[in-house]
């Protein structure tokens, strides 16, 4: 299992795996792909096929929605209809749709508000933004330089990737 915080981050997305843009109806599944690694954004207005056409243009995302008019004006390549409700059954279509592989994901290394890749930080610039009992108990930071957050090797990432190694169970 990779080291939570001893991950390569600086590429943009890993080459092998798609990008998403996932509609407002799918929150919960945009943070969870973005807490494994996949670069997802999240549209939070009414969907809008050309709206999320235009978002992940440029570099060629896949629109996820639970919209069937949206998923109908895209071609086959470029949009999947998310069928489940529960977010986990969600990530778990999208993984066996792009027969994504656990050892493909890059997982806690993106900020799963703003999904930009996170940095390693020191404590020393951290003094204001985290806790002292949480500086004195980690050696080791990562912050998101878009929205400031800052995420250490506490259990809630523990938890997290034990959920991330049941979605290939």
């Amino acid at each position: 299992m990779l080291g939570l915080l001893g991950l390569a981050m600086y590429a943009y997305h890993h080459p092998k795996l798609p990008a998403f843009v996932a509609e407002c109806t799918l929150g919960k599944l945009a943070k969870w792909l973005r807490l494994a690694g996949f670069d997802t954004l999240y549209d939070s207005t009414p969907p809008d096929f050309r709206r999320l056409m235009r978002l992940g243009h440029p570099r060629n995302y896949v629109v996820l929605s639970r919209t069937q008019s949206v998923i109908r004006h895209l071609e086959a390549t470029q949009g999947v209809l998310i069928q489940f409700d529960d977010p986990i059954d969600q990530v778990r279509q999208v993984i066996r749709h792009f027969n994504i592989r656990r050892s493909d994901l890059m997982p806690l290394s993106r900020c799963s508000y703003c999904n930009r890749l996170l940095r390693p930080a020191d404590q020393e610039s951290l003094q204001s933004a985290v806790p002292d009992y949480v500086r004195q108990r980690h050696e080791r930071f990562r912050m998101c330089d878009q929205c400031q957050r800052v995420y250490w090797p506490g259990t809630h990432g523990a938890r997290m990737l034990a959920l991330i190694e049941r979605w290939f169970a």
